[in-house]
């Protein structure tokens, strides 16, 4: 599913039956959780102190990406990733989801709150994300890469950095960004 029906299906949360639902969104390898969706997973089944009980090196992070027609909080983990992120739902195959899955987390891990507390809850717990740029910065016409010794990078060395690219333990914009780095090393070599 596109970003833009992402997000708007995420604001449809007036109704008392959807305020425990997760919406993922598949997207090539990853799951995305948007807005209420990614809220709920942060805040209910994957939260920073269930992960450090269970020993986690590196915690499940939302951000808050700004953009010109306004900003939208998202979380990120690969398919394969569901049941460490997803525990509640006990084991899942990933494979059978289409393009979005629906989860219902228990009533009672909400609590007896009104919308208006829930989405006020939300949105400060929105705030509090660090804020991820959502577009590509303007970058100067790619010039020769240098390495330490002053020479110019060459074909083995970059293919050194795509062999060594710790790929499954990026987000999908640290990869976009790194294949952007690299389309530059190539440029330079041209």
């Amino acid at each position: 599913m596109r970003l833009t029906p992402a997000l708007e299906y995420e604001k449809l949360r007036e109704d008392a039956a959807s305020w425990n639902k997760i919406f993922l969104h598949k997207d090539g390898k990853f799951f995305h959780a948007y807005e209420w969706s990614a809220w709920l997973i942060k805040t209910v089944v994957c939260t920073e102190d269930f992960q450090r009980q269970r020993g986690d090196e590196k915690m499940l992070t939302a951000y808050r990406y700004v953009t010109k027609k306004g900003e939208y909080a998202s979380i990120g983990f690969p398919l394969e990733s569901l049941s460490k992120y997803m525990p509640l739902f006990g084991s899942v195959d990933f494979q059978t989801i289409e393009d979005y899955a629906e989860f219902t987390v228990p009533v009672e891990s909400i609590g007896s709150a009104t919308y208006e507390e829930l989405a006020a809850a939300f949105e400060q717990w929105k705030q509090t994300l660090p804020e991820k740029e959502t577009k590509a910065v303007a970058r100067p016409r790619p010039t020769a890469q240098v390495d330490t010794q002053g020479s110019r990078m060459g074909m083995f060395q970059i293919l050194s950095q795509i062999l060594s690219y710790p790929l499954e333990a990026k987000t999908p914009q640290e990869n976009m960004d790194f294949i952007a780095t690299l389309k530059q090393q190539l440029a330079s070599l041209l």
